[in-house]
């Protein structure tokens, strides 16, 4: 980064801040969460820019939306406390597992960053959610789902190891789910006793044919 850019830098981050502190004295709004928010979303938005300058540099997309998620959440806390305590949580989750995903997409030889990034977007539906049997139940079937999707990357295709756990935790997800009660009296719920019902049929039918 040349002198001259970094001049550039600091000044719009003064002109920044100055604005921010000008408008706190003008109308009451809470501009100083508002510029922390800022000041963290513009040290995420450094990295993205060495990101977009150099794909090699992968890396920072970890950082980058991290620092990003932050600021969203500061931000969303300052101008929306209510929302921000119900969704800040999944907000800033979501951000991380949006690094990772970009990672991905950068790196589409590189498997790893898909788990995180699946797990990541998991945990902020669940932050939503609350927690309670419903979480549970999601947890298991976003984790279940992201190691399927594992599985269907080549290298998922050569090691059917993502299978094994994807299995697991899908079947404790529907399990969960359907024991909660949360399906009581909905279309979903409709669905999931047609399904065991067809599959359950289908494996019983199946055994007798073959044993005669």
């Amino acid at each position: 980064m040349s002198d001259q850019t970094k001049r550039i830098l600091l000044g719009v981050l003064l002109i920044a801040a100055g604005g921010f502190f000008l408008l706190q004295q003008i109308v009451d709004i809470p501009f100083g969460g508002l510029f922390i928010g800022f000041m963290f979303g513009l040290a995420g938005g450094v990295f993205l820019y060495f990101l977009i300058q150099d794909r090699t540099k992968w890396w920072a997309a970890i950082p980058g939306f991290t620092l990003l998620g932050l600021g969203a959440l500061i931000a969303l806390s300052s101008l929306f406390p209510e929302m921000g305590r119900r969704f800040g949580g999944s907000v800033f989750l979501a951000f991380i597992g949006l690094g990772f995903l970009v990672v991905y997409l950068l790196q589409k030889t590189q498997w790893w960053p898909i788990i995180p990034a699946g797990v990541l977007f998991t945990l902020a539906v669940v932050a939503g959610l609350r927690g309670g049997e419903l979480g549970g139940a999601v947890f298991f079937l976003g984790v279940g789902a992201t190691f399927a999707l594992l599985g269907l990357h080549p290298m998922g295709k050569k090691d059917k190891w993502p299978w094994i756990p994807a299995g697991i935790c899908l079947a404790l997800g529907v399990l969960i789910l359907v024991l909660s009660g949360a399906l009581v009296g909905t279309v979903a719920g409709w669905i999931w006793a047609g399904a065991f019902l067809l599959v359950g049929g289908y494996l019983v039918v199946r055994a007798m044919v073959k044993k005669e």
